[in-house]
């Protein structure tokens, strides 16, 4: 869990008043930190043991470890060793009581675990209260030790051979210094030490980090919210702006490009009005041949006993479905008549006509082509005419 707006839980307990409160408010509820002081430590040995079941390793053996009846406990993990530093819930719950704390989602942590993690070799820490030693080797803390004063090459002398002791096989792979480490200052605030972002290990028995949710004020929540309202006030009303500016960027373009566009719409729309007018005459013009058109196929139609069931007629082509009425329909005659009709050249049968349909298609003359083909006939029939009366003279 990431040590935000760390303090420690000391500070607390020398205030006078409840006024403390104030001075460590948060959203959240944060990590306290327990001085060393206020802690007892011991080890429990968890090698080969899954990580799932780390927690339940713990728990087993708590009852007999813990040294207060009513007791407060962090566990982490070290390599093969589960390291485990309990207090005493009475004294935390006090400082809870005074300064108006929710004790039920209070968050704690040794301050052994908040102190940098080092490679290997021995460290001498200064704490809140008293001096803290630990043994590190590849990463991993070995030992740890707590003393309330300053000590002296004596007292270190005096604890390596308790600790070796204890640790059993780790004493043959840690590097036991000869000599007294020197001893750290204290870090007056954590918040501005990298290295101290977060405990180098996790609580094993702590509560998940959304229960860290119930310690919400609702007033901040308030003031978040209305942060957020005005915030998106505030980017709705400059995107507001924005549009307005740009609108009027594009209104000063327009009436610029306005002499230039103006001829050319309104030889657009002369355009469009005259192409209008030829579709109407278009379409009275079409609408004259089809009633021509079907009067001069009445009578073809009359003479064969037939009848027109479907008709289409655009752009001087010309289909359509004759059918009989009562009896059967005389293909070669039906064609021959339709042929000498004036209106109509190039008539096709098309596909699947017999004489119970005929499917027909072919182009339509105009009026004018009509009356320059009735001319040539008339002129080729006086031609021929005077033709016979000269060779017939000639006979006589």
């Amino acid at each position: 869990m990431p040590l935000r707006n760390r303090n420690y839980l000391s500070d607390l307990a020398g205030a006078k008043d409840a006024s403390t409160k104030s001075k460590y408010s948060s959203l959240i509820s944060r990590l306290w930190v327990l001085p060393r002081a206020w802690c007892v430590t011991t080890s429990l040995p968890a090698k080969g043991v899954p990580r799932h079941k780390l927690a339940a390793l713990v728990r087993l053996h708590l009852d007999r470890l813990a040294p207060f009846a009513d007791y407060g406990v962090y566990a982490c993990r070290s390599a093969d060793w589960v390291h485990l530093w309990f207090w005493e819930n009475q004294r935390v719950r006090a400082i809870c009581d005074k300064q108006g704390l929710d004790f039920s989602v209070l968050q704690c942590a040794p301050e052994s675990v908040c102190f940098p993690k080092i490679r290997d070799g021995a460290i001498l820490y200064r704490c809140v209260e008293g001096v803290e030693a630990q043994l590190w080797h590849s990463g991993a803390l070995l030992d740890s030790a707590w003393w309330p004063g300053e000590i002296d090459l004596a007292t270190w002398q005096a604890w390596r051979p308790t600790a070796a002791a204890s640790s059993g096989p780790r004493s043959q792979i840690a590097v036991w210094p000869e000599f007294l480490p020197s001893t750290s200052p204290r870090i007056p605030n954590v918040d501005n030490a990298s290295s101290l972002s977060r405990p180098w290990g996790r609580n094993l028995l702590g509560e998940p980090w959304w229960r860290g949710l119930t310690g919400i004020r609702i007033d901040m929540v308030y003031v978040a919210i209305s942060c957020l309202l005005l915030g998106f006030a505030g980017y709705l009303s400059a995107q507001w702006w924005s549009l307005q500016r740009a609108e009027i960027v594009v209104e000063k373009k327009i009436d610029t490009l306005s002499p230039r566009i103006d001829p050319v719409q309104s030889a657009r729309s002369n355009a469009l009005a005259q192409q209008e007018w030829v579709n109407q005459l278009a379409k009275l013009r079409n609408q004259d041949g089809v009633d021509q058109i079907l009067d001069s196929l009445q009578p073809v139609l009359q003479k064969q006993d037939a009848a027109l069931r479907e008709f289409e007629y655009f752009a001087g082509e010309i289909r359509m479905t004759v059918v009989p009425i009562n009896t059967e329909i005389d293909i070669v005659e039906l064609t021959k008549d339709m042929e000498a009709l004036p209106r109509f050249s190039n008539l096709r049968l098309l596909p699947d006509s017999d004489s119970h349909g005929m499917k027909i298609s072919g182009k339509v003359r105009s009026l004018t082509d009509v009356a320059i083909v009735d001319a040539a006939d008339r002129q080729a029939a006086t031609t021929t005419t005077f033709r016979n009366r000269d060779q017939s003279g000639k006979g006589q």
